[in-house]
């Protein structure tokens, strides 16, 4: 196959494997290696960045969406983050106890329970921040800025195309 050149080695295996098949090659090493970087990256900013202050990638995550969007319902803060109401439920309650965020009552409908950052919560992610953007630098560190541009809008391509409301 051409453009093998520079595989990695489970590549490579694959390759050997499942070479007879009628398979798109390419669009398999874009998306696996896809999923093994972020992979990498994420176990890399939890031991980097987030270990130190005791926090899962998820819980970060919530902060920052918080913080750069506001309060918001815990249905909508589920939806940013990528996961379920139930575990948004539990991660909101330990960041509630560490005393990150506070969950108050909708006043206007008093099933739905709004989600926001608490003055300790925003002094926390104002100063992890920084540290975790450094970290984003390390692992992009080997790319060109026109590297970078160019596969920030390859990714934004890959995403409008599966999620509806990525350009929300």
């Amino acid at each position: 196959m051409s453009g093998s050149d520079g595989l990695l080695p489970a590549e490579r295996k694959v390759l050997e494997r499942l070479g007879h098949l009628p398979l798109d090659f390419r669009a398999m090493w874009a998306v696996s290696n896809l999923f093994r970087a972020s992979t990498a990256i994420r176990r890399h900013m939890e031991r980097k960045v987030l270990a130190h202050d005791r926090l899962s990638w998820t819980s970060f995550v919530a902060l920052w969406v918080l913080w750069v969007w506001g309060e918001m319902e815990s249905r909508d803060l589920a939806a940013a983050v990528g996961i379920s109401r139930p575990t948004s439920t539990g991660v909101v309650t330990t960041l509630e106890r560490r005393g990150f965020v506070r969950r108050r009552r909708n006043s206007e409908d008093g099933r739905m329970v709004r989600v926001s950052l608490t003055e300790r919560g925003r002094r926390k992610i104002e100063e992890l921040f920084p540290r975790f953007n450094a970290e984003e630098v390390a692992v992009t560190t080997h790319l060109t800025p026109q590297e970078q541009e160019t596969m920030a809008a390859m990714l934004r391509s890959m995403l409008r195309s599966i999620e509806p409301n990525a350009d929300a």
